[in-house]
């Protein structure tokens, strides 16, 4: 190393790179190896290489391998993310630690399966009345919504279009259930006895049938190739889904710095901002330890994911089999949200037209559903006048969280389900929203509007929440995001208020992970005295980095943010007319009013 480093012909740039190593440990081939005892596919392996599209020498002499070793690549092909190759490898399984001497190989993984559902489901048919499909509204008034799931056999009527590979083979009754779960609570909610009717959406959802698929080794794999294919045609065509949800995934038991093919590719494909996806999270989370953290690709950052809540109730805490976090750094809270999932205790009720009533359910899978459909409900209450990573931003910040519950459990907490219970507030309470395009080196200042006068004593409370799509380095896990924000409060100039602070992590470990800059979410709330506040405001910064050094400002890109500011007086009913009459640039947001999307709390 000194005679590298003392060598005139080693360039000053290469030098310097050797100066910014802390430690270099030999990663062992044994190290790679993800290997699952009970695998039912011992002969087959998924493989992780440190190589792109480019990087034709690589891939050949990897080929070239699996043939010496008696095993050959499948038919699938390698798929790419930048710096990233994935690939199905046929091998015998006494083959596979030798396999894993190649060098470039970052994993190598038993073949994924597609994880299974919890059991909660039971008639509920003679509890409720009888239900029928209403009528549809055109489409077009709509937001393009896609579920991606098991289908669902034209039983919506109108309201649902479904779509599927060619090839595919008939639905699975399995599958199919699941799919017309997922997409009921997706269009009507947790079914209201008092009601007696089904709530008329005011969107239609595009159903890809990506499922059933064959008891192949890459059966979770060939899942996430339709999704993708069906997320890229939608941008590739101009016409993006805002809203997606997805309620499956692979099994996959978590560790910090994993790669998984599943978050890889979605993260990529979800970084431009034009989607709000959700994803159920997984049900494994009564297994405990890293048996029961999230599951891909609830664990991406580009990704809404859901956790399920045990009851409706005022007294809620996580289902007891919603998986558990924290997330991958830098996404260290995750799951994102809970909504309602259902329990053992108190199930979710929602309407099966194949069993011709409502069927209680539970599980992460109809949390996710509930989820989006809130956050599709704002936009067609608001005209589709927010960003989709605003509308997770509007969510985010009106979840309810309790100290007593643990992040890792409930991430931000339990979101409302009840849409206009986002939109309207209060009469001491005041919502503000900003959202844009954040550029490196151009700082930006958003104004806290906490208006002068208030009355003496009062403490006003300040609620914040920053959301961002982020381009990410998938080779590299640990600085696993590539942009970031750095933001500061200001209670006054000169005088901060550390509202982003150990408040949002309650741990010394947590902050050191740096996970508070490169997250892609930040919420947390304050109280402070009026008196203290004088023009507070944020200042905003955009920072990027590859594999944890700087970048030039120039080959950074925009990135789509959104920050919710919500305003707390206790007693100031008149509090919206004074901040709309100190900063008048505000706009009170027109609401439509006649579009029946509320929602059982």
């Amino acid at each position: 190393m000194d005679r590298y480093l003392q060598d005139p012909a080693i360039g000053k740039g290469r030098q310097e790179e050797f100066t910014h190593i802390e430690s270099i440990h030999a990663y062992a081939s044994n190290a790679k190896l993800r290997l699952e005892p009970e695998t039912p596919w011992p002969n087959f392996v998924h493989v992780t290489l440190h190589a792109g599209e480019n990087d034709a020498d690589i891939l050949a002499a990897f080929q070239t391998l699996v043939l010496q070793l008696g095993g050959e690549i499948s038919p699938r092909g390698f798929r790419f993310v930048p710096g990233l190759a994935f690939v199905a490898v046929r091998l015998p399984a006494a083959q596979v630690p030798e396999l894993a001497r190649f060098e470039r190989i970052r994993l190598v993984r038993s073949m994924p399966r597609l994880r299974e559902e919890a059991d909660l489901t039971a008639a509920l048919g003679r509890s409720y009345p009888k239900l029928s499909l209403p009528a549809p509204m055109p489409t077009a008034q709509g937001p393009r919504v896609a579920v991606f799931d098991g289908g669902t056999a034209q039983a919506f009527g109108g309201h649902v279009v479904e779509l599927a590979a060619s090839a595919l083979p008939p639905a699975a009754i399995g599958d199919l259930t699941h799919g017309v779960n997922v997409t009921s609570a997706l269009l009507f909610g947790p079914v209201d006895p008092k009601q007696g009717t089904l709530p008329t959406p005011s969107w239609a959802v595009e159903h890809h049938r990506v499922l059933p698929t064959t008891d192949s080794p890459e059966q979770a794999l060939d899942v996430l190739d339709r999704i993708v294919t069906a997320l890229r045609s939608a941008r590739t065509a101009g016409r993006p889904y805002r809203f997606a949800n997805i309620s499956l995934g692979p099994v996959a038991t978590f560790f910090d710095d994993d790669i998984h093919e599943w978050t890889s590719r979605l993260d990529t494909e979800l970084a431009d901002g034009s989607t709000l996806c959700t994803a159920a999270i997984g049900n494994n989370g009564a297994l405990g330890g890293e048996l029961g953290r999230i599951q891909p690709p609830g664990d991406a950052v580009n990704v809404f994911a859901i956790g399920a809540a045990d009851t409706r109730r005022k007294k809620w805490n996580r289902a007891p089999y919603s998986a558990t976090g924290p997330g991958r750094s830098p996404g260290f809270v995750k799951p994102d949200v809970l909504a309602f999932g259902g329990s053992m205790g108190e199930p979710l009720p929602v309407y099966s037209p194949l069993a011709g009533g409502v069927v209680a359910v539970g599980g992460t899978s109809f949390a996710s559903p509930l989820a989006l459909r809130t956050a599709v409900g704002v936009d067609v209450l608001s005209q589709s006048r927010f960003a989709p990573i605003t509308l997770q931003a509007l969510l985010i910040n009106a979840a309810e969280y309790r100290r007593s519950h643990k992040r890792a459990d409930v991430g931000w907490g339990r979101i409302p389900l009840d849409p206009e219970g986002i939109l309207y507030t209060p009469l001491d309470v005041v919502r503000v929203v900003y959202q844009g395009i954040t550029r490196p080196g151009h700082p930006q200042k958003a104004l806290i509007p906490v208006p002068k006068g208030l009355p003496p004593g009062t403490r006003v409370r300040i609620g914040a929440t920053f959301c961002y799509r982020a381009p990410v380095d998938s080779a590299h896990a640990i600085n696993y995001t590539r942009a970031g924000l750095w933001v500061r409060c200001y209670k006054a100039p000169g005088k901060s208020l550390p509202l982003f602070g150990t408040g949002m992590y309650k741990s010394e470990e947590e902050l050191r992970r740096d996970a508070m800059r490169w997250d892609t979410v930040l919420n947390n709330t304050c109280t402070v005295n009026a008196d203290e506040l004088d023009s507070p405001y944020f200042h905003i910064n955009y920072q990027v980095r590859d594999e944890s050094e700087a970048v030039r400002i120039e080959d950074a890109v925009p990135m789509p943010y959104a920050l919710i500011v919500t305003l707390q007086a206790p007693g100031v009913v008149d509090l919206m007319t004074r901040v709309q009459t100190e900063y008048p640039v505000l706009q009170t947001l027109p609401v439509e009013v006649q579009v029946p999307v509320g929602g059982a709390q």
